[in-house]
């Protein structure tokens, strides 16, 4: 990790009753199930001391076991037609206590990271602006389908990982590129080097990072643990954007 030397987060220095509350700043990495969302947030975890995220390899179908700060607390079905009005208690206050006892089970609080990030399926408009209206220092990154291509592949790797389900088969309405505070990347970019660093700069601007930090490299052996149709394909749709 490119950082400096931080003792506040050493765990000699634990502060009792620190919680993470609505305003304080954090990381949401958000997307369709399937849209390799678990590979972003462990690149962008490394460039920080201690987020209370926790990675555990890539498995033998291809997925990326990565828990984020709250555990995966937020795993939400984007299908859900109900979501605007189940969204409305979703950040209550009931949820800041249960990431507080989250982390106290893990020997953590929020005193002892530099960073909380968020990975969920809340890649809508929508839900991006419920966000951004609950958390007014989060920043947002969204992965989208940019093409029906990209739509095939995303539920094939959702099929493949996850086990099938139901699939949302429906673009992002991309309204939001203006807001400062919310980045889009395209679902694919990742898979070749030209558009991994292109794509990597721009996170770096976005986070205000030092710099790079992981190498293609980990992207290439991400792609080495997918079956070998579904990675020729990865590749070859990357090089179309």
């Amino acid at each position: 990790m490119l950082c400096k030397k931080n003792e506040q987060l050493e765990s000699r220095n634990f502060v009792d009753g620190v919680n993470f509350t609505k305003d304080d700043p954090c990381i949401f990495v958000v997307y369709p199930a399937g849209a390799a969302g678990d590979l972003l947030i462990s690149i962008i975890d490394k460039h920080y001391l201690r987020t209370g995220c926790e990675y555990y390899g890539i498995a033998d179908n291809g997925r990326v076991h990565m828990f984020t700060t709250d555990y995966e607390k937020l795993d939400l079905d984007n299908d859900n037609e109900n979501f605007v009005e189940w969204a409305d208690c979703q950040f209550d206050q009931q949820f800041f206590w249960d990431l507080a006892e989250n982390l106290s089970k893990r020997q953590l609080n929020y005193s002892l990271l530099d960073q909380v990030i968020f990975g969920c399926h809340m890649w809508e408009d929508k839900q991006i602006e419920y966000i951004l209206k609950t958390f007014p220092k989060a920043k947002v990154i969204r992965i989208y389908s940019k093409d029906d291509a990209g739509l095939d592949l995303i539920s094939s790797l959702k099929n493949i990982k996850l086990g099938g389900g139901s699939s949302s088969n429906k673009k992002s309405h991309i309204t939001l590129s203006n807001s400062l505070r919310v980045l889009e990347i395209p679902f694919g970019a990742l898979f070749n080097e030209t558009n991994y660093l292109k794509y990597y700069d721009k996170i770096i601007k976005f986070l205000n990072l030092n710099g790079r930090l992981i190498c293609f490299d980990y992207v290439q052996y991400y792609l080495t643990r997918q079956d070998l149709t579904t990675a020729k394909l990865l590749e070859e749709y990357s090089q179309t954007l």
